[in-house]
């Protein structure tokens, strides 16, 4: 046994989604990875978000830690070192949330050490671009948009990035939006529009695929992405699918995790 790893806690922090077959498929399907990677050390989840933590518990009677009481418990375990390893896509205002939460725990660990987000580096997107392509085969004159959530804050121009970024790695049928910042749907649908696309396969460029993939992507209110892409004249296929769902994708969550570690990667190279 790694005597080191035994004394070490390793916290997957997502915002979580009640939807539950979909959590299962991508948050636990992480969580599920890593232990296997690390099976040493003490891996479990934290929620940020408090209302889904509540519908959890009250609907099914799962309890799911907050990220103070994920430090709480590892403390209280005994753990001498503790990996926050987010499950966010980028240095956004959910990871400045999960460190400011994790913070004044510091002083009571020997290390208190984050872990990179999903698309912390070029190589990262990279990897997550093949991932999806991979599991999008298009047709002919088919584009693949990529919806992702969206932020205020200044990271948000990872999207419009990732999207150069699929252009210059030879995707050029990738397109990624943002259901609450910029690019717009609009703005992806002229893009798609532009380049004499006839059809679209949507699928969410997020962790899990809860409320935001189910309504606001695939739903059938006027302003859901299926519908505005249908109006534009696009033939759609919709893909329901959360990133966690992909092999590649939990691969590289746990490299980050052994880079957090400060260990030589538990899998290969994202393929």
């Amino acid at each position: 046994m790694n005597t080191l790893l035994s004394l070490t806690a390793i916290i997957l922090v997502s915002f979580g989604t009640s939807y539950e077959d979909n959590r299962q498929a991508t948050i636990v399907a992480v969580e599920q990875e890593v232990r296997q990677a690390f099976p040493e050390a003490y891996v479990t989840s934290a929620y940020t978000s408090s209302m889904i933590r509540k519908k959890l518990l009250e609907r099914d009677g799962t309890k799911i830690f907050s990220v103070s009481e994920a430090m709480e418990d590892a403390r209280a375990k005994g753990c001498k070192t503790v990996i926050v390893q987010p499950t966010h896509l980028m240095y956004g205002l959910e990871y400045n949330e999960m460190k400011s939460l994790a913070a004044p725990y510091e002083a009571q660990f020997d290390a208190v050490r984050y872990g990179e987000p999903l698309l912390a580096t070029n190589d990262d997107i990279s990897a997550v671009l093949a991932a999806l392509a991979r599991g999008n085969p298009l047709a002919k004159k088919q584009a693949l948009v990529l919806m992702g959530h969206g932020t205020e804050y200044f990271s948000n121009f990872l999207y419009a990035a990732m999207d150069y970024q699929a252009k210059q790695e030879g995707y050029g049928n990738v397109f990624v939006g943002t259901v609450e910042a910029y690019p717009t749907c609009a703005d992806v649908i002229a893009l798609v529009k532009a380049g004499k696309y006839k059809g679209v396969v949507l699928a969410p460029l997020m962790l899990a695929a809860g409320d935001h993939a189910n309504n606001d992507m695939a739903g059938d209110d006027d302003d859901s992405w299926r519908q505005q892409f249908e109006r534009a004249g696009l033939n759609v296929t919709v893909n329901v699918k959360g990133l966690g769902e992909y092999p590649a994708i939990r691969a590289l969550y746990v490299r980050h995790v052994s880079a957090a570690l400060g260990q030589p990667p538990r899998v290969p190279d994202p393929k």
